[in-house]
């Protein structure tokens, strides 16, 4: 069974996207062009990147930053986009733990500043023009937060690719632990502090619960709705990979099992929000600014997640559609009213014969 049926997920957050959210996505993807188009083997596999609208992720988590800090953070999510996107991919680094590791400890290298062949080094230019932009906008407690962000998430990349590489299937609250890092759930917080201009530093235990739902919802989504990309590259680390190989689920129980764990952590999460603005810290600006922001993230990143051609093929166009038939074999598919029949063959590009989704290739 090679298709299924996503039912509507509950969307019980605000979606907004920014102002200049065009603008932003064509300055961002400009930046892309120019400080990490070495990392790609060809410019098609770069404008196959580009068509994937990564540049909108940030106008959709961000819709309340001034301009330049929702830039900042539309280039941040493009970059560590584009490092995802190799580790998934076996002909670039994720071919070989090893040669990740040495990569990824030049990127920490260049952050540090203890970098020695940056200038030829594309992810260490483009993570240091990044932090000359981003840094002076952070406390003290963030710059400190931050580098500890950025390697729990390399560190959470190289795990996914020894699980991939060993062709094993974690359990259920391994598969969380390491996608909280390789999601990137502390750089996360942290780009919707830096675009609320405020500083959650310290409060980690008071939103616990708040962390923990609003996360877990949004690596749940997204597990769901990458389907389809993750099935295609024989990806391990993923909650429906999980559900399927090690609790039995066919594909669509373990589909409606997902959309049950999205409302549970979203409604999960609406609660601890609530419980935080109606207790004696919800008076606080910064903190009601955060929560806000916090909002915006999980609806954006829903949002962004239905329209992207990075999880549905290389030519989609989102019509708005959020619920439907989905195939996991097609070149490119799209939400369907009914399952795919002999019928459609001849005149749906979704019923192509099956082919393997090829990454686009990077450079290490």
């Amino acid at each position: 069974m090679t298709e299924f049926f996503l039912p509507e997920l509950p969307r019980l957050l605000p979606v907004a996207y920014h102002p200049k959210a065009a603008q932003i996505e064509f300055r961002s993807n400009g930046w892309v062009g120019r400080r990490l188009g070495d990392c790609f083997v060809s410019e098609e596999d770069l404008l196959c990147f580009l068509r994937q609208r990564n540049g909108l992720y940030g106008p959709l988590t961000v819709p309340y930053a001034d301009e330049q800090r929702a830039l900042d953070v539309a280039d941040w999510y493009q970059y560590v986009t584009v490092i995802d996107s190799l580790v998934s991919d076996r002909s670039a680094l994720g071919a070989d733990e090893a040669s990740a590791r040495e990569v990824f400890a030049g990127i920490m290298d260049d952050f540090h500043g203890d970098g020695g062949g940056s200038e030829t080094f594309p992810y260490g230019v483009a993570g240091k023009e990044l932090w000359r932009r981003i840094s002076p906008g952070l406390a003290p407690g963030q710059i400190r937060r931050f580098a500890g962000a950025l390697e729990a998430f390399l560190r959470g990349c190289v795990t996914e690719i020894r699980f991939k590489l060993t062709e094993r299937v974690p359990d259920y609250e391994t598969c969380m632990t390491v996608r909280q890092d390789s999601f990137g759930c502390d750089f996360i917080r942290l780009m919707t502090e830096y675009a609320a201009g405020v500083d959650m530093t310290g409060h980690d235990r008071l939103l616990a619960d708040v962390h923990t739902h609003c996360m877990r919802q949004m690596i749940t989504v997204n597990d769901l709705l990458s389907w389809r990309k993750e099935y295609a590259q024989d990806d391990r680390m993923t909650v429906a990979r999980v559900l399927i190989e090690r609790e039995g689920l066919a594909l669509q129980q373990c589909v409606d099992r997902l959309r049950e764990l999205v409302e549970h952590h979203e409604r999960a999460y609406i609660a601890a929000r609530d419980q935080m603005l109606n207790g004696p810290h919800g008076t606080r600006a910064d903190m009601r600014a955060y929560l806000n922001g916090l909002d915006h993230l999980i609806g954006g990143s829903a949002e962004f997640e239905y329209l992207t051609p990075r999880y549905f093929g290389d030519g989609y166009v989102w019509d708005g559609s959020t619920s439907g038939w989905i195939s996991l074999t097609a070149p490119v598919t799209r939400f369907r009213t009914r399952p795919t029949t002999d019928a459609d063959v001849d005149t749906d590009v979704e019923s192509s014969p099956p082919q393997a989704a090829t990454p686009f290739a990077t450079r290490s």
